[in-house]
């Protein structure tokens, strides 16, 4: 979907988008522990990551980064690039085994003006196929700045 900020404050409380299932795949949790050293050679064990039925899990982690590819995927921003400013609430409600199909849907929640910028609140609530609810739902901040303006003047005002 495409927007530009001055569409925001009537979408206060709208569905943003909701994305096509992706599949989580064991290469991927792999890919994942690799590049947070959750490794063997940093360690000195193996990594712990299976469930209690012997299903290997998806790192929450890494459900959490994928909020930033399923928003460049999913939401077409016209004439903005926003910051990552920080999460206010995020909570991992239901396992989710390799193998899984994930999506996203993603809700605005706030849109508050800044004299550096716009300050963007999302909910974003990760299904997993079959789960019966949401995974994860994580409450994110980004921040626009205007031009000129340096990221650090984001919550000075």
């Amino acid at each position: 979907m495409a927007y530009s900020l001055a569409d925001f404050p009537d979408l206060v409380g709208k569905e943003l988008f909701r994305s096509d299932w992706v599949p989580l795949r064991d290469e991927d949790e792999e890919a994942f522990g690799h590049a947070t050293f959750l490794r063997e050679d940093f360690l000195g064990r193996p990594p712990s990551g299976g469930g209690p039925d012997g299903e290997r899990l998806v790192s929450g982690f890494l459900l959490l980064s994928m909020l930033v590819a399923f928003h460049k995927r999913e939401l077409e921003l016209r004439g903005a690039n926003g910051l990552n400013y920080g999460l206010d609430r995020v909570r991992f409600l239901r396992p989710v085994p390799t193998g899984r199909r994930v999506r996203v849907r993603a809700t605005l929640l706030d849109v508050r003006e800044k004299d550096a910028g716009t300050r963007v609140l999302t909910r974003n609530e990760l299904e997993a196929e079959g789960a019966g609810g949401p995974a994860m739902v994580a409450d994110w901040i980004t921040f626009f700045a205007r031009d000129g303006a340096r990221p650090g003047e984001a919550g000075s005002h």
